[in-house]
């Protein structure tokens, strides 16, 4: 065979290999080729943990900090059977959210190891925000529960970042009014960005003279429109049994009704 001919089919083989590569090969790569998702469970893409970190929108373990408590988990008296319980509470992360986290109240009678009632939910977990969990008010009958303890279900804290603005909701002229007898608490709450808001859960929470939280109470505001204002009040069935030292009403914008309770 002359040098032609060996040239002309090592030619045409090359041909023919090009067509496979390109009708075969390439369709199968692409068809076997899985783009690295937040969802796969591995660890692939930018990612720094297996499904977080990076571009996804949930953070790692070690890119959160810990919710704090600020203070300890209390239980109110609000009338003679009637209770409620707070916790009062920080998330430091600047740009980390949990949709709904899990947590439990435990309450105590004075002398009891054993809860006398025991309450588990979910909340919203604001953005680097203060906030109050608070449950009630609830009818405990016969009993006198007189302590509590907190505590998250860990496996519910799944941070997501959040680059979102954060709402300007701001309260003013919060005032105590009629402690002695029928205990009244006034606001203003004001709606100082540039959206309107919906869903705005507002706890407020009274100290004693030893900035304990010895009362607390919750409303809502269905809308706020931009630049917009409303009064807002909350009220106690029964006198304070302490004399108030101050008062901060937390406002927090839910992400839809489903929270409310």
């Amino acid at each position: 065979m002359n040098q032609w001919s060996r040239t002309r089919r090592r030619n045409a083989l090359l041909i023919v290999l090009a067509f496979l590569v390109v009708v075969i090969a390439v369709p199968l790569y692409f068809f076997f080729q899985v783009t690295p998702t937040c969802f796969d469970n591995k660890q692939n893409g930018d990612e720094t943990g297996v499904d977080c970190g990076g571009s996804c929108t949930t953070l790692c373990g070690s890119e959160s900090l810990p919710i704090i408590s600020k203070g300890d988990p209390r239980v109110l008296q609000v009338a003679s059977s009637t209770y409620e319980a707070v916790a009062y509470v920080q998330n430091p992360n600047a740009t980390g959210m949990i949709v709904r986290a899990s947590y439990v109240f435990k309450l105590y009678e004075a002398s009891s190891t054993v809860p006398v009632k025991t309450i588990t939910n979910s909340v919203y977990v604001p953005k680097n925000a203060t906030f109050a969990v608070f449950e009630g008010p609830f009818d405990m009958g016969d009993k006198k529960p007189v302590r509590a303890t907190f505590t998250w279900d860990t496996s519910t804290l799944n941070w997501v970042k959040d680059a979102s603005a954060s709402p300007d909701i701001a309260v003013t002229d919060a005032h105590i009014t009629q402690a002695s007898s029928t205990p009244r608490a006034d606001a203003t709450i004001e709606n100082r960005s540039l959206a309107d808001f919906s869903n705005i859960y507002l706890v407020s929470l009274v100290f004693d003279n030893t900035g304990t939280i010895a009362a607390a109470s919750k409303t809502y505001v269905d809308t706020l429109g931009a630049g917009e204002s409303a009064p807002v009040s909350f009220i106690w069935p029964e006198p304070f049994s302490f004399a108030p030292a101050s008062i901060q009403i937390i406002p927090t914008v839910l992400p839809d009704s489903s929270y409310i309770r």
